[in-house]
């Protein structure tokens, strides 16, 4: 314990059954033998143990099975724990830094920069992150330069007003990006040309973006509800919150962690089987784009030039104009053709939108997927599982609605055992509800697209790679297909 800092004394008794059960973790790594040294450890800190060492070795475990993001939230639990040593702090730093977030790699040192800042070793690493990274945010290298010159009041007082600059000018930057958006869009009304937005300094921001991994690029999404920038990249703003919660049930925070994992599950899928590189140069259609919440996750891998997003409503389009700075957004009509080029998109994204979409529609819609996309060309679609025909029988009988969508899954569906069987025989299903004044029924209700009905309708023109209807994945049934090279 010779290399902890100074915590002043802990309120918390050790428990001697809990060291011991640490040493026989300990022990089992030495035999190898990783899964009772996880599982004794498991224990310990499921029991809020306040030894350090439990979620220190839970650590290491995760780390040789390649999990990141766990070992990261485990040693910032071991970190927090009375006498945990700087170790502990030095590696969770070079895991916070190897996920590109410098400033709070950064953060997580001054503590041991405070306590001895002639600590050659702290001070080595702390070279190694700043040698590793372009640009250091102004409030990461104030905070830096006060710790190793043991700041005073003052001192911290001025970090604190630069750290809320900081924040105000992106805000500034942001609301100038919205401002400019309404600009183009009042050109685009008086067809008149848009006006670039994008240059090289936008690219050299972008491409930092880029280079994240899942876990900081989430903390970057999330991180733009509060402050629409990271590391001089301005972020998509937000709607208000009632208008989010109306299209997708949740707003902000929720709504980009759900939406996260359709990116995370599609991208594994298509670049993860080497079926596509997402290099930033291929182009994005987000179909259905609503307030723009996919076209900003999917962002990371297409430059923001690349990404286009459509939707029959105007009202949606028009927001994500104003909110989204430099992507490009349109209006489609309810039912093809469009005027969008032949063979330019790489990517094509719908969530939630094929669960709507009567059978004629989604048809339709395909055909124009197959058109619109390039040779090799993907679809990432989703549509209602199975599963939603037993939501909408419980409905119907707890009589509750806490949305009002619940009110027309309680008229869908009535016969679920006859709806199960045309499901399981890949028969599309679909309940005329409608959706609003540029929603009417005749396409757009309550739709289940089994994987049968794939296979014999879409798979003339697209290879069907990856059915998946399993809640546990995703909330609706994940379609992916690619276009088929009509040489071949």
């Amino acid at each position: 314990m010779s290399e902890a800092i100074d915590r002043g004394s802990s309120p918390f008794q050790t428990d001697p059954e809990h060291l011991e059960r640490i040493a026989q973790a300990h022990a089992a790594l030495a035999r190898d033998n990783t899964v009772e040294a996880f599982e004794i450890l498991r224990d310990l800190v499921d029991q809020d143990t306040q030894l350090w060492q439990a979620y220190h070795g839970l650590a290491g475990i995760a780390l040789t099975q390649g999990d990141l993001e766990t070992a990261c939230d485990l040693l910032s639990a071991a970190n927090s724990k009375p006498g945990a040593p700087n170790h502990v702090a030095r590696q969770l730093a070079s895991l916070i830094a190897a996920a590109g977030d410098t400033a709070a790699a950064l953060a997580t040192l001054s503590p041991l920069i405070r306590a001895d800042p002639a600590d050659a070793d702290v001070l080595a690493q702390v070279r190694e992150i700043i040698s590793a990274t372009p640009n250091v945010s102004p409030v990461a290298w104030a905070r830096l330069i006060a710790d190793l010159r043991a700041p005073t009041q003052e001192h911290l007082d001025q970090i604190s007003r630069l750290d809320a600059c900081e924040k105000e000018n992106a805000k500034l930057v942001a609301e100038n990006r919205r401002l400019l958006a309404i600009i183009d869009s009042l050109r685009s009304e008086l067809n008149l040309p848009r006006v670039a937005r994008w240059s090289s300094r936008d690219t050299d921001a972008w491409t930092t973006i880029n280079q994240l991994d899942d876990r900081a690029w989430l903390s970057a999404l999330v991180g733009s509800v509060d402050v629409p920038s990271y590391q001089g990249f301005p972020m998509a703003g937000f709607p208000s919150e009632q208008l989010q919660v109306g299209m997708i049930g949740s707003s902000n925070e929720a709504a980009l962690r759900e939406g996260f994992n359709f990116y995370a599950a599609v991208r594994d899928i298509v670049c993860g089987r080497n079926l596509q590189a997402w290099d930033g140069e291929g182009k994005l259609l987000d179909f259905g784009t609503g307030w723009g919440r996919y076209a900003r996750i999917f962002m990371k891998d297409f430059r923001p030039e690349n990404v286009f997003g459509v939707d029959v409503d105007p009202s949606c389009v028009k927001v994500c104009r104003e909110i989204f700075p430099y992507a490009q957004f349109d209006t489609v009509p309810a039912l093809p053709p469009t005027t969008i080029e032949s063979g330019f998109f790489d990517l094509i994204i719908a969530y939630s939108v094929f669960s709507r979409l009567a059978e004629h529609a989604a048809n339709a819609w395909i055909r124009e997927f197959e058109r619109i996309l390039r040779l090799g060309g993907m679809v990432a679609i989703t549509t209602q599982g199975r599963s939603l025909l037993q939501v909408c029988e419980r409905i119907r009988k707890e009589q509750r609605f806490d949305h009002f969508w619940h009110r027309k899954l309680a008229s869908s569906f009535i016969d679920r055992a006859a709806c199960e069987a045309a499901y399981d025989r890949g028969e599309f299903l679909y309940s005329a509800t409608g959706g609003g004044d540029a929603r009417p029924s005749e396409f757009y209700g309550e739709a289940l697209i089994p994987r049968g009905f794939v296979e014999r309708h879409w798979c003339d023109a697209f290879e069907l790679i990856e059915f998946i209807d399993d809640r546990a994945y995703l909330p609706q049934a994940l379609i992916v297909l690619r276009k088929r090279d009509q040489a071949a």
